[in-house]
C-alpha cells in the first residue's frame, strides 16, 4: 500500500539528486515571458526528440529555429523547406506533422498555444505526451506524464521490477494514477519530471540500473532485482520490411531516408532509376523497380515528397 509519506520521501529524494546532477535540456526551463514561445520551443524539442539523441537535436534545434522562429513563421512554410530545415534528424514526417500543428495553432487559436489538455489533444501531431510535456515546461501546469524513463521509474520503485520478459506488471493507468498523486506533494512540476527523465538515463537505467548509488533503494521495490529480461536473451528480433543490399538487410525505413537525403541536395526532379542508383549499391531497375516504386508511393501519399511525370522531388 502505497501512502503519503513514500511519495513525499521519493519527492524529497528526487529533487535533492536533481539539484547535484542538473543536466536537463535548457529549454525546459525558460524564463521568457511569452507563454506562446515558450511552448512552441517546447513542443519542437519534444517532437525533434522522439526517436532521436540528444546530442544531435541539440544542434538541428538551433539551425531549425533560425528559419523557424515562431509558430506563425513555421505555420506558413512549404513542405520543402520544412524537410530541408529537418535535414539530419531522419523520420522526415515528423516535421510535416509539426507544421500542421503550428497551422491549426494559428488558425484556430490565433497564434496563442492553448493551455488546457484537452485543446492541446485536438491538435493532430500533438499526443498526451507531448502535451502534457508543454503544459509542465512552458505554463508549469502539473500534468503527469509517461516517458520511457518515468514509467520505469515509478514503476520500479512503486511496483517492482518489470517480468521476465520485459514488459510491466502495471499498465499505463495505475502508473499515472501513482504520478498524479506523487505531483500533489508539490513542487515545480517542471524541475519534477525533468528530474525523472535524468534519472532514468542516468541511474535507474533500462539495462544495468545503478541500485548501489541510488538514494531511492531503501524503498524501492524493484532494488538489486532488475535482470536482462528473457526476450533480449533467447527471443530472435522480428524483422520490419527491407531487404539484403550488397549482403546486408536494410529496411526500407532506411531507405525512405536516403531517398529524402537525396532529393533535399538534388535541385531537379528525379527519376525512379536516379533515385534508385543513388540510394542502392546494387541497383536493378528490373529486380528491384517495383519495390523502389512502393516506397517512393508511400512517400508521396505522406506529402513528403511529389512525382509528375515520372519525376520526383520534395513534396
Amino acid at each position: 500500500m502505497r501512502s503519503r509519506q513514500q511519495f513525499s520521501v521519493f519527492t524529497e529524494h528526487l529533487e535533492h539528486w536533481f539539484t547535484r546532477h542538473k543536466r536537463s535540456l535548457p529549454w525546459r526551463d525558460l524564463k521568457m515571458a511569452d507563454d506562446t514561445q515558450r511552448a512552441y520551443l517546447i513542443l519542437v524539442s519534444e517532437v525533434m526528440l522522439q526517436q532521436t539523441q540528444v546530442a544531435r537535436v541539440e544542434v538541428i534545434f538551433k539551425r531549425f529555429l533560425r528559419e523557424f522562429p515562431s509558430v506563425d513563421v513555421l505555420a506558413k512554410a512549404s513542405n520543402r523547406e520544412v524537410i530541408l530545415a529537418w535535414q539530419g534528424m531522419g523520420y522526415n514526417s515528423r516535421a510535416l506533422r509539426l507544421r500542421d500543428a503550428a497551422k491549426k495553432i494559428v488558425q484556430e487559436f490565433h497564434g496563442v498555444f492553448p493551455k488546457k489538455m484537452e485543446d492541446l489533444l485536438a491538435i493532430k501531431g500533438i499526443g498526451a505526451y507531448t502535451a502534457a510535456a508543454i503544459r509542465n515546461f512552458a505554463f508549469d501546469l502539473p500534468t503527469p506524464c509517461l516517458d520511457t524513463n518515468i514509467r520505469r521509474i515509478i514503476h520500479r520503485v512503486f511496483f517492482g521490477a518489470e517480468k521476465r520478459d520485459g514488459t510491466w506488471r502495471m499498465d499505463d493507468k495505475a502508473l499515472l494514477k501513482t504520478a498524479t498523486e506523487v505531483l500533489e506533494e508539490g513542487g515545480e512540476t517542471r524541475h519534477w519530471h525533468a528530474a525523472l527523465m535524468d534519472f532514468g538515463s542516468l541511474v535507474c537505467t533500462k539495462r544495468s540500473p545503478k541500485c548501489n548509488v541510488c538514494p531511492l533503494k531503501k524503498m524501492c521495490k524493484a532494488a538489486f532485482k532488475v535482470r536482462s529480461p528473457l526476450s533480449a536473451l533467447r527471443l530472435p528480433l522480428s524483422r520490419e520490411p527491407g531487404r539484403e543490399i550488397a549482403g546486408r538487410f536494410v529496411p526500407n525505413r532506411i531507405i525512405r531516408g536516403r531517398i529524402v537525403e537525396y532529393l533535399r541536395r538534388t535541385p531537379k526532379r528525379s527519376t525512379l532509376a536516379d533515385i534508385g542508383a543513388h540510394v542502392c549499391i546494387d541497383w536493378d531497375a528490373k529486380e528491384h523497380g517495383g519495390w523502389l516504386r512502393g516506397i517512393l508511393e508511400k512517400l508521396v501519399s505522406d506529402s513528403l515528397i511529389k512525382e509528375k511525370r515520372g519525376r520526383f522531388v520534395l513534396g
